[in-house]
């Protein structure tokens, strides 16, 4: 339990630790305890990029690599006002959608990696 200030009476509470909102790094945590390890995803620590069309929105990043050596940036985001109890419950369809995308990838030739690295510079048809 933690000892949290109640901001309507000012009065401080006790608050189990799976009341609490998420946190960046702890939404980290669940989705790679979650996540298959034969998809061999790694987190991006540190990695920020504000693209999210949702404001107060925590996002993790993690990169899923080809030996061709492009790389995609996959994200999970959840709301900052969920708790931690809150997420756990949406896991296996965070985690769902997360490995869904990186088996799109890997599922992919070397030579469409490519033409997404390239984009129009690969001279695809238009």
């Amino acid at each position: 339990m933690r000892t949290h200030i109640d901001s309507a009476s000012g009065s401080p509470t006790e608050q189990s630790p799976d009341a609490e909102h998420i946190r960046e790094d702890t939404l980290r945590r669940l989705v790679l305890d979650a996540v298959s390890p034969d998809l061999g995803l790694s987190p991006l620590r540190g990695f920020k990029m504000d693209l999210s069309a949702n404001p107060g929105f925590l996002k993790v990043f993690f990169a899923a690599r080809c030996e061709c050596t492009t790389v995609a940036l996959l994200s999970v985001e959840a709301s900052a006002e969920k708790t931690v109890a809150e997420v756990e419950r949406a896991l296996p369809s965070l985690v769902g959608r997360l490995e869904a995308q990186a088996r799109a990838f890997y599922n992919m030739s070397c030579e469409m990696h490519e033409r997404m690295r390239l984009g129009p510079a690969a001279g695809g048809p238009r």
